[in-house]
């Protein structure tokens, strides 16, 4: 108001006062032992007050931490001093009034953690989200690059960029592209197929190019196999590799670009070979040349042969290069008849250090026999360098040394003994330090030695492990709020403020429905949370989180929070069974259905055991075959149903807090005198029926059978040849004429006459 009031009247407004941190005695009255309650009054572990990463929404837990020495905060309340503008330290925004400091990343991230809503004031991405060189996401909180759309991996949240992708659509790209050399310093490609390829109808394209340089060189492999082999690449140069699919006219481009240094290769002929004598009475010869147009790496030492002609007191000269390969071309031969004597000068040796010469004639013949011959040069041999090797981040080491100034110095590393001695990678520097780049994370060995004018002693390796990089998993991968449907996660990257952004992989398993996702997210942030969406109220799911194209990864077990349950549990009893009636769940819950189904428990206090009696898509269930004399306890709770099979928790696994959701109860007591026994009457009374019914037909069948033969006897017995037929009758309708005529007699009135 003092502000408001100087406006108006011109009054000086008061110094502004000592800012008093918030209370951070971990422990409450609201919370469990050894945690801390936030201002919004939530509870979190001791653990996580001042760690540096608000866990608090109004980042309550690291409000008033002292700093420490390592640049981490301590606990505790301190005394601050009156605020001034520097107060704040890095990654911390300050709010305009209260002077606070917060979090950077709280800053425009659309929620107000200042009083007076300065982090969300002067917010560029307040309006609406435009991509311009790419596709806006269906939610419209990102933009994909469309080389990124239909790629296998998930850039938006909604997974709107994965979505309605067809064959036309759909982006191959190659991952894990690495790179090796043999000793004959071809370039080995190796990388992982896309999924789904297709085998038939695509290859693979190999693009090269040097640093610096802006246009590729294609080599086609006429090939699906998912490796290659580059050998037109210049030695000891640093080029750049990508790897491309191409399906029939189809090319699928890709960002994956590789930085590769080609190892050191066979050395050009040294140049302007000269021979000079003079005339002193030892007859030395003076050989001296130029290095090469093209070294093709470091030159450790070059090579002169020589040759006498006995006959015409000549000797002849050649000259060649040794890198880490080899020896490399020589030059021609040239000769020289010298005066006195026959010597030659070796130049380049370290004083007071003893050395060992062999002489041998090497003619078109043969070889004659070695002269060896031992000295020492004269004066004090140089002290070796002492050197130190420090790692200033995941491919970059300090080099520093002691040694006299003026000296040209070379730095050799390997990753083992064995290369460190015979095939070295190499920087020379005429400084006393020198920041060399390595390729990998790997442990290296360093030595430092004089190489020109002379040849110094080297020092003593330095073992050197390079800062933890992409291939170590995430730090402190934990869960920050956890819903029905989405939960919210947090971590660290491998190493302490990344120079470049991180891309990492967020592979989520549902552990119930046995299906995976992969997101993407790419950020240069210190402490990264990202919101993991559409997941099943009361799952389970395997979360783990690793550096993109990395194998170590960090994992943990993530549950939702489980479905209520379902209201108004009744209990309807009839003759032998009982129903539980209960109201629908997506009455309350708009994220359940009825194809969910539920689940239905029993627990018997006389037995003192529980079962699951089943699971229905309905919401009543029939119980029957119960035990009188019991007293049971009927539970339901909300489940899934997948191919009408049950999912989730066992059923005895229902007194779990994780696995088991809420449920509802009700009591029923069964007594002696409700359910009698229906065995004994029941069994007894189908059996005789059984009986009586299979006696019945077969006095019906003998019946018949009787009355069959009887007819078929009287029929034969009457049969008129003349006539062809036999004429049958009662005797009753028959007349004075007809008192011949056979009469069938011996059958009962209420049997059905036969006529044949």
């Amino acid at each position: 108001h003092c502000d408001e009031l100087a406006s108006r009247t011109g009054c000086a407004p008061p110094p502004p006062a000592l800012f008093t941190p918030w209370p951070t005695t971990p422990g409450s009255l609201s919370c469990s032992p050894n945690h801390f309650r936030c201002g919004s009054g939530a509870c979190i572990v001791n653990t996580w007050v001042c760690d540096g990463y608000a866990d608090c929404p109004d980042g309550g837990d690291e409000i008033g931490c002292s700093v420490g020495s390592n640049g981490t905060s301590a606990p505790g309340p301190v005394p601050t001093p009156p605020f001034s503008p520097g107060r704040c330290s890095r990654g911390q925004f300050r709010c305009r009034w209260p002077p606070v400091c917060i979090a950077d990343w709280k800053r425009c991230d659309g929620q107000r953690h200042c009083q007076d809503g300065s982090d969300e004031a002067s917010c560029p991405t307040q309006g609406p989200l435009s991509c311009v060189n790419g596709t806006l996401c269906a939610d419209g909180e990102a933009c994909v690059k469309d080389s990124e759309r239909c790629d296998g991996f998930i850039d938006c949240s909604d997974h709107s960029d994965e979505d309605n992708c067809s064959a036309d659509t759909r982006v191959y790209k190659v991952q894990n592209l690495r790179w090796s050399t043999d000793f004959s310093g071809t370039i080995a490609l190796t990388w992982s197929r896309p999924k789904n390829l297709p085998p038939s109808s695509c290859c693979y394209l190999v693009y090269y190019r040097l640093v610096g340089a802006q246009a590729w060189t294609s080599l086609e492999t006429h090939s699906n196999k998912s490796s290659y082999a580059l050998t037109v690449l210049k030695p000891d140069t640093t080029y750049q590799v990508k790897v491309q699919v191409q399906c029939l006219s189809k090319l699928h481009r890709t960002s994956e670009v590789l930085t590769l240094r080609t190892p050191e290769g066979l050395p050009d002929p040294p140049r302007h070979l000269q021979l000079s004598c003079d005339n002193s009475q030892d007859g030395t010869v003076v050989c001296s040349w130029q290095p090469p147009d093209q070294a093709h790496g470091l030159i450790r030492e070059y090579i002169v042969s020589g040759l006498r002609w006995m006959w015409l007191c000549k000797i002849m000269f050649s000259v060649a290069a040794v890198t880490s390969r080899g020896v490399g071309n020589w030059t021609d031969v040239k000769s020289i008849t010298p005066q006195k004597g026959n010597s030659m000068k070796v130049t380049n040796l370290t004083a007071g250090t003893s050395y060992e010469m062999a002489v041998w004639a090497h003619t078109s013949v043969g070889d004659s026999p070695t002269a060896l011959s031992s000295m020492q040069t004269p004066g004090t041999q140089p002290a070796p360098p002492i050197l130190k090797a420090r790692p200033l981040n995941q491919s970059a080491v300090d080099c520093s040394w002691t040694g006299p100034h003026g000296e040209l110095y070379g730095v050799f590393f390997a990753t083992s003994f064995l290369d460190l001695y015979r095939n070295p990678r190499s920087h020379n520097s005429t400084t006393n330090s020198l920041i060399v780049t390595v390729d990998t994370d790997e442990q290296y060995l360093f030595l430092v030695r004089v190489v020109s004018p002379y040849l110094g002693p080297p020092s003593d390796y330095a073992v050197v492990k390079m800062i933890p990089s992409g291939r170590l998993p995430p730090r402190n991968l934990h869960k920050v709020h956890v819903e029905k449907t989405q939960a919210t996660l947090k971590w660290q990257p491998p190493y302490d403020s990344p120079s470049d952004p991180l891309t990492y992989t967020v592979h989520v398993r549902d552990m119930v429905r046995r299906t995976e996702a992969s997101y993407k997210v790419t950020t240069k942030s210190n402490t990264v949370e990202y919101l993991l969406r559409n997941l099943e109220p009361g799952g389970r799911y395997s979360v783990s989180v690793r550096l993109r194209n990395m194998s170590k990864e960090a994992s943990f077990t993530l549950n939702t929070v489980p479905l209520p349950a379902p209201d108004a549990l009744k209990l309807l009893v009839e003759k032998d069974h009982v129903f539980l009636l209960w109201k629908s769940l997506a009455v309350k819950e708009r994220s359940f259905n009825e194809s969910r189904g539920y689940e239905v428990h029993v627990y018997d206090s006389v037995t003192n055991s529980s079962t699951c009696l089943g699971n229905t898509t309905e919401t009543f269930f029939r119980v029957g075959s119960l035990l009188a004399g019991h007293n049971y306890t009927f539970s339901v709770r909300a489940r899934c149903l997948i191919n009408g099979q049950l999912c989730g928790e066992a059923a005895l696994l229902l007194y779990d807090a994780l696995g088991s959701g809420e449920r509802a109860s009700t009591d029923l007591y069964i007594s002696h005198s409700l359910f009698p026994p229906p065995s004994a009457v029941v069994v007894p009374v189908l059996f005789f029926l059984l009986l009586a019914m299979c006696g019945g037909m077969l006095a019906l069948y003998l019946r018949h059978r009787r009355l069959q033969h009887s007819f078929t006897a009287f029929t034969n017995s009457h049969y008129n040849s003349r006539l062809g037929s036999a004429i049958f009758s009662s005797g009753d309708e028959l007349g004075d004429e007809d008192e011949d005529a056979p009469m069938i007699s011996g059958f009962s009135d209420d049997v059905p006459m036969v006529i044949a």
